[in-house]
């Protein structure tokens, strides 16, 4: 006897059903699929409450400290801003009043109060609204703190409109959605670019001028080129292509004479960071193919790809025409040819009749065999892609689009391939950052300098001292990496249990003279970078009019530094927080911004540097700190020329357990105020 299955079973007894029962059970499925939005809405609207309570019982310190500077700045606690909310209702957005940091911190109320969520698509003004027009896609859900946008935005990810980006956000939401879109958000702020850095057209970093441009203006030049006379190529540089480029001198050339070279990949975003550049876009190979593609596809352009493995160049071309009907595949050839082959392969490739060149060999290989036969091939334009056809093919899988978000794909290939990449990215990337961050110091390291100890090293010689230094200066740059984060969390944790503290003495400092409660003056920074830090008002108002004045009377022997133990600028309460140190706790804001650390030299004032010596400038080659050796030896009493001294000894023996045997050193030393007036 012929079974049936438990499905069969199952559908046979469906259809035997009486049509009203069969009629009961769809509009329950129909009323099941009518309530997930309102339980999706229950669930967002829950998960915003609770962690909108839970945000504001961790940082009512932050935001009372934040609210009285708001008071004292401009005479009121909140600015208010006219926004659309779901379904266009307008509803006012909460923020702190003035220019300090943290005016954000007063939409919790906004998300604690509904008229916000978590994450969701940027609030618009009305104004906003009716000159770029809304998307009715974007008014159906709440506003958000953060915005998917915003999260690309901060990582040069943004490569396409704001509308779109969110758009697909929205199609694609949910509570759990929201919270990682949140989290995410919070991380990607750890490499995040300050929006006031400037923006140059180009820029120059370890000795090559690369060009800082959008996708879609990136894309413009490469079609452009493609229906060009003249030949042109296009590079793409990560951390690891300037590492090798500092030690070649034949593939630093061939950058320098390509005729544009693209930013690539977090490492370059950092050092850009670092020397107060912001990047409009990250223009990696893989991010821009299937753009390229598509816009191949549109106008008729035709595309070669040389190199990978056997067959995955095919692979690859077929996924993209698949993807992109019309997309004309010049021909595609495999990278593992050697150099008699060459001139059969350039054969194929310039009667293929191809427009744009793809050579995937991975740097410098790819740009060494581009240069060498610059001259024969026909293709207006020649690019180095690196290893894309591999993930395009579907032979390596790419990093997930939340992995790149909080700059982590190289953690990523890490998993993927670690006894390849390892090296490139645990040794290179410090290296990378130390020498981007030092390159320009004529004292320090130079490609013929490095290029000199690498060859003595490879016949056999005993490694030199320049070599010494490299090694030596890459592992000082991780503990750099160590001793930003060991500030900022210290900073963190010591605003947060002061916080009652602080107001206490914010209300003592206002009560007893006139004036603002902080104190602000311009200070120079490590590599004489100025910055403003942060002290609580000591002295009356005048006190910078009346220093003249006493100039004959400065007990400060070296003359470039002025102090007094009797200074009749400062208050009573103000001789207090001296004695106590206590009016320097507003530098735990430097340090958690990163222009302070919590150890290092103090920093000095511009008329001071214009009076350094030589010898004397060595104390700007780090970053400048709260305390030191010398705050803990006797400090306004050790004669200047001493503190410079004390200050470069501690510069050549930094680690982060000097760090902390200092920072506790310096207890007992604020306790018995000795050269503290």
């Amino acid at each position: 006897m012929k079974k049936t299955s438990q499905n069969q079973t199952t559908q046979i007894d469906e259809q035997r059903l009486p049509l009203r029962d069969r009629s009961l059970k769809d509009r329950i499925r129909r009323r099941s699929n009518r309530m997930k939005p309102a339980l999706q809405v229950v669930l967002s609207r829950g998960l915003d409450l609770l962690v909108g309570l839970a945000l504001l019982a961790v940082t009512w310190p932050f935001m009372l400290v934040r609210g009285v500077i708001a008071a004292f700045q401009t005479g009121r606690i909140f600015s208010r801003a006219d926004r659309l909310g779901i379904q266009g209702e307008p509803f006012t957005l909460f923020m702190f009043a003035g220019d300090f940091y943290g005016r954000r911190l007063a939409s919790l109320f906004n998300l604690i109060g509904g008229s916000v969520s978590l994450a969701g698509p940027r609030a618009l003004s009305a104004r906003e609204a009716r000159n770029t027009g809304v998307d009715p896609v974007l008014l159906s859900v709440k506003p958000g703190l953060f915005s998917a946008y915003s999260l690309r935005k901060k990582l040069n990810l943004a490569y396409e409109s704001e509308t779109e980006i969110d758009r697909d956000y929205v199609h694609q939401s949910s509570a759990s959605s929201g919270l990682t879109l949140t989290i995410r958000s919070v991380l990607s702020g750890l490499f995040a670019s300050n929006s006031n850095y400037v923006s140059p057209d180009n820029f120059k970093l370890l000795g090559l001028t690369l060009r800082n441009t959008e996708m879609d203006e990136a894309l413009d030049w490469v079609f452009q080129q493609a229906r060009g006379d003249r030949p042109a190529t296009m590079s793409f540089v990560n951390a690891d292509c300037l590492n090798l480029a500092f030690i070649h001198a034949d593939y630093r050339e061939i950058l320098q004479q390509s005729d544009r070279v693209l930013p690539d990949g977090i490492g370059i975003h950092v050092a850009c960071r670092m020397k107060k550049l912001r990047l409009r876009a990250n223009l990696n190979g893989t991010d821009m193919f299937p753009r390229l593609c598509q816009r191949a596809a549109e106008n008729g352009t035709s595309i070669y790809l040389l190199g990978a493995r056997p067959e995955i160049a095919q692979a690859a071309a077929e996924a993209m025409v698949a993807r992109y009907p019309g997309l004309v595949i010049a021909g595609t050839h495999h990278g593992y040819f050697n150099e008699e082959q060459s001139s059969d392969i350039i054969s194929d490739i310039n009667n293929s009749g191809a427009d744009i060149l793809c050579v995937a060999m991975g740097a410098p290989h790819q740009e060494r065999w581009l240069a060498r036969h610059a001259g024969e091939l026909n293709p207006p334009l020649r690019m180095g892609v690196g290893g894309l056809f591999d993930y395009y093919s579907g032979r390596v899988r790419r990093a997930p689009q939340w992995v790149r978000e909080i700059g982590m794909e190289w953690v990523w290939r890490i998993a993927m391939e670690p006894r390849r990449l390892w090296k490139r990215y645990v040794v290179g990337n410090p290296l990378f950052l130390y020498r981007a961050y030092r390159y320009n110091d004529p004292d320090l390291l130079t490609p013929e300098i490095v290029q000199s100890a690498l060859e003595r090293n490879r016949a056999g010689r005993k490694v030199s001292a320049a070599t010494k230094r490299i090694l030596r200066r890459a592992f000082y740059a991780t503990g750099a990496a160590i001793k930003r984060t060991m500030d900022f969390m210290a900073a963190a944790v010591a605003i947060l249990l002061l916080s009652p503290f602080l107001l206490l003495l914010c209300l003592a400092i206002k009560l007893e003279s006139p004036g603002a409660i902080f104190f602000n003056q311009t200070r120079i920074g490590a590599g004489g970078e100025p910055f403003k830090m942060w002290k609580f008002r000591s002295m009356y108002q005048d006190a910078e009019a009346r220093k003249a004045a006493l100039m004959a009377q400065n007990e400060m022997q070296g003359g470039v530094l002025f102090k007094m133990k009797d200074d009749p600028r400062v208050t009573r309460i103000g001789k207090f927080i001296r004695r106590a140190s206590v009016d320097e706790l507003p530098q735990l804001w430097n340090v958690l911004i990163g222009d302070m650390s919590l150890v290092g030299p103090r920093p000095p004032v511009p008329s001071e540097v214009a009076e350094y010596t030589l010898s004397d400038r060595r104390r700007l080659h780090v970053k400048p700190g709260i305390t030191c050796i010398w705050q803990v030896s006797g400090r306004s009493t050790i004669p200047f020329d001493q503190q410079v001294e004390l200050d470069v000894d501690y510069m050549h023996t930094q680690s982060v357990w000097t760090d902390v045997k200092l920072l506790f050193k310096t207890l007992p030393a604020v306790f018995k105020g000795t050269g503290a007036y």
